[in-house]
């Protein structure tokens, strides 16, 4: 092997490994190392299907089956579908175009597959059979979706820093207050009541943000006759500090005072909730939907 890649540990078993990369044999190959022994051997598969491999995800449900992605001809899509566990492999890109750098199944949905690639973010909903673009259409390098919320899903960009969707892909935000270096190759998040997003960097280190929500969403009409029928968003702001609510872009649009504070005035997407206090730098980060 190379160089590559991507190493990854399937959820079923800590025995089996897939790591992914290229070999040279005259020409470059996709080429694919797994061990279903806890590291003890690692048959290879060199895959003509593309030149070089990026990014692998296992199943959620069936332990047989991986997905590996790459390049084919450096620019071209390679998608590669095992199930047997790396015995024999075919092709499924179908919709996709780009260089695959990022895969992300859904846990309890199989049939969900997002791809980040050269030319954006990728959904499939049949297992990776068939694949539409989500719109995003910035270069993804890394993928991760919220664990117990599979509608929300994290991408990191090459140059345009961390975009999130809070609706399986049907809209993205960018959310890059506090990120100083846009150039995004990596991302994890760390579960729980308190969870935590990291972003690996080219040249500029890890960051962290911690995520929060906090929206209570009560049914309204709006304001006017005959006016269409929008979603009442009523934010709780704990404590007894005051703070102020920031769009994604940074521009304070509302003060906030402890207690309920209605902004169903506000365009959906993420914000952020700054105290007023000094010195005080936590920020958490809210989504209205």
């Amino acid at each position: 092997m190379n160089d590559g890649g991507n190493i990854a540990m399937s959820p079923h078993s800590p025995d089996i490994i897939f790591y992914t990369g290229n070999v040279y044999s005259g020409a470059y190959y996709l080429a694919v190392c797994h061990t279903t022994d806890g590291g003890a051997t690692w048959p290879r598969d060199t895959l003509t299907l593309g030149t070089r491999g990026w990014a692998i995800a296992f199943d959620p449900a069936d332990s047989n089956r991986v997905y590996v992605g790459g390049d084919s001809a450096y620019s071209y899509p390679a998608l590669l579908v095992t199930t047997d566990l790396g015995e024999t492999w075919t092709q499924s890109r179908t919709g996709l175009a780009g260089a695959v750098y990022a895969l992300a199944t859904v846990p309890g949905n199989p049939q969900v597959i997002f791809a980040g690639t050269t030319s954006g973010v990728y959904k499939s909903t049949d297992r990776g059979a068939t694949w539409t673009s989500t719109g995003m259409s910035n270069n993804t390098k890394a993928l991760v979706v919220e664990p117990g919320n599979p509608n929300t899903v994290y991408a990191g960009t090459y140059g345009q820093g961390v975009h999130v969707t809070t609706d399986a892909g049907g809209t993205w935000t960018p959310m890059n207050d506090g990120l100083d270096n846009l150039k995004v190759l990596a991302l994890d998040l760390r579960p729980g009541s308190e969870p935590v997003l990291f972003a690996g960097t080219e040249g500029g280190g890890v960051f962290r943000t911690e995520l929060f929500t906090g929206i209570a969403e009560r049914p309204g009409r709006a304001r006017g006759i005959g006016g269409p029928t929008f979603i009442r968003a009523t934010l709780e702001l704990p404590g007894s500090r005051p703070a102020v609510l920031h769009d994604a872009a940074g521009r304070a649009v509302m003060a906030l005072a402890p207690g309920e504070n209605d902004v169903r005035q506000l365009p959906a997407g993420l914000y952020f909730i700054r105290p007023v206090e000094a010195g005080r730098a936590a920020v958490r980060k809210v989504v209205i939907q």
